[in-house]
């Protein structure tokens, strides 16, 4: 057969063919006598397309999950493990497949399609200029039967008018004279050299069909090639490399969920902790802080619950003292007074009489000055007090109380002395708030201040400072043991007890406290100064300032 002097162009595209097969077109310019150098389209495939198979409707049955498996899936940790597990594998899935679709698909299919075109060329280019064999079924057969014995795929040779020729298809060849129906053989027909995937005659395998138009050399088709082969070693051939795909894959999903797994537990255990805090918690318990660990969030929240612990723990104890302090407070004088009592009626000392009538007073003076306290307090805790502001002479004032704690000064042998300036100017405030001031502060001093001690009030006008009001400062001095610097920023908060002065009994700790929060409500601030051994002195500071609209008092 003679080789074709001139080049024949053709157009190289999937067909679409027979329901039931799997079909594809592709586009494609070609040489006859330079096949290799053909150019084709990649392949593109639609949901549609019977290459996707036939439709599957599956509903799932129904499920009824045991009542475990809800708690299972009510635990944080199990939560946190699918929500780095699911996510990886159904990216594996969807991996595996891609990949699994190019390595057949595209590569292998691909592959062979185009080398199968190209045999089909040269095959075409041999044949276009013979005459005789494409009017002679049997030089054909005898012509296919030799070329079949140089290649792997099965041949068919169709004329113009669709008719077989010769073939050695498969298993089961077409006769001479048969008509060629197949979508690639209509389509080379037109001049398109196609290919498509379907089954074989006896359904045993998927097959890729190719056939290449033969045209002489003035363009006139005198039929078509038509190659064949099995795809069944493509099979073999992507077999290991599936599963190569699929266990590789496998590995990396069921890392991921190991990997998942330990960060749950991982981000699960403080929380875990911190649960086991919470349910055995309680303010009276030995309380140990629970380890600040994990991320920023759990760590966060865990010092949360330190400090809150912490502060409940605190304000239990402080309340367990305020009880202790309450009934010691109260149950110390009225023991007292109850037995002044009985000895003023079971007496007719009339000078003892009066002695205790007056310690009666005093008393009763203390059991006073607690409870204004307890109710300043309660109310502060409430609701904010309301102070009627009036004019007040502080001097007065100062010289009151102090005549007032004389009797008590004398009977410790303690030296009271009252000293304000008679020169200081009125000043706005509450006076019965001030009063409570100084009962705290006078009481106090008296309560540290030894035997042979001394306690000095004194009250002086002093200069504006940063731009304020003048000020005056009352000050009330006592010569006690002192109170150590790091004590000293504790004693103005509420229910703290100096723990180096547990011989002297400390009152319910609320006084100095009390007495400071009212100094601030005055526009002032109560301070302190204090030598251990040498004794202490507390400062009132009060604004003089113009007189205010009063506000009544509840």
């Amino acid at each position: 057969m003679p080789a074709a002097s001139s080049t024949t162009t053709t157009s190289w595209r999937r067909s679409g063919g027979r329901s039931g097969s799997a079909k594809a077109k592709r586009s494609m310019s070609t040489s006859a006598g330079c096949a290799k150098n053909s150019k084709r389209t990649r392949p593109t495939h639609s949901a549609s397309s019977p290459c996707a198979g036939p439709a599957i409707n599956w509903s799932p049955p129904s499920l009824h999950a045991a009542p475990g498996s809800h708690r299972m899936f009510r635990s944080l940790k199990t939560r946190l493990a699918l929500s780095h597990a699911l996510p990886v594998l159904l990216f594996v899935a969807l991996l595996g497949m891609i990949l699994l679709y190019q390595l057949e698909r595209v590569y292998f299919l691909d592959n062979l399609a185009i080398e199968l075109a190209a045999q089909g060329a040269i095959m075409a280019s041999f044949l276009r200029e013979d005459p005789i064999l494409w009017r002679s079924p049997d030089l054909a057969q005898y012509a296919l039967e030799q070329l079949q014995e140089r290649v792997t795929a099965q041949l068919m040779l169709v004329d113009a008018s669709g008719r077989v020729i010769a073939s050695t298809w498969f298993d089961n060849p077409l006769p001479a004279g048969a008509v060629a129906d197949a979508p690639v053989v209509l389509a080379a027909l037109q001049g398109d050299a196609t290919w498509e995937v379907n089954a074989n005659a006896g359904m045993a395998d998927q097959v890729l069909d190719v056939a290449v138009p033969v045209s002489i050399s003035t363009g006139r088709i005198v039929g078509v090639v038509r190659l064949g082969h099995s795809l069944e070693e493509i099979q073999r051939r992507v077999a290991p490399l599936r599963q190569l795909v699929w266990v590789t894959l496998g590995a990396g999903a069921a890392l991921s969920m190991l990997l998942g797994w330990v960060l749950a537990q991982s981000l699960a255990a403080p929380l875990q902790r911190l649960a086991t805090a919470v349910a055995g918690f309680t303010p009276t318990a030995p309380y140990e802080a629970v380890p600040e660990t994990g991320p920023n969030e759990v760590r966060t929240l865990a010092s949360a619950f330190n400090r809150l612990s912490a502060r409940l723990v605190e304000l239990e104890r402080s309340r367990m003292l305020l009880l202790t302090g309450i009934v010691h407070e109260l149950g110390r004088p009225l023991g007292a007074i109850k037995a002044a009592a009985q000895t003023i009626r079971n007496s007719p000392d009339h000078d003892l009489a009066v002695d205790l009538a007056a310690g009666i007073d005093h008393q009763v003076n203390q059991l006073r000055l607690q409870v204004e306290d307890l109710a300043l307090l309660g109310e502060m805790e409430l609701q904010d007090p309301v102070f009627v502001y009036e004019p007040v002479d502080i001097a007065a004032l100062l010289e009151a109380q102090c005549a007032q704690f004389a009797n008590a000064a004398a009977d410790k042998q303690i030296t009271l002395r009252c000293k304000p300036d008679p020169l200081l100017p009125l000043i706005q405030a509450a006076p019965k708030r001030l009063n409570q001031i100084m009962d705290n502060l006078l009481h106090n001093a008296l309560k540290y201040t030894p035997p042979g001690g001394q306690v000095t009030v004194s009250a002086r006008l002093a200069p504006p400072q940063d731009g304020g009001p003048p000020q005056i400062w009352v000050e009330v001095g006592d010569t006690g043991p002192g109170i150590a610097p790091d004590e000293q920023a504790h004693i103005f908060e509420f229910f703290y007890r100096s723990p180096a002065q547990r011989r002297i009994h400390q009152g319910m700790g609320i006084g100095l406290a009390l007495a400071r929060q009212l100094a601030l409500r005055h526009g002032g601030d109560l301070s302190v100064t204090s030598t251990v051994g040498q004794g202490s002195t507390f400062t009132l500071r009060l604004p003089v300032r113009p007189a205010a609209a009063a506000v009544p008092e509840a």
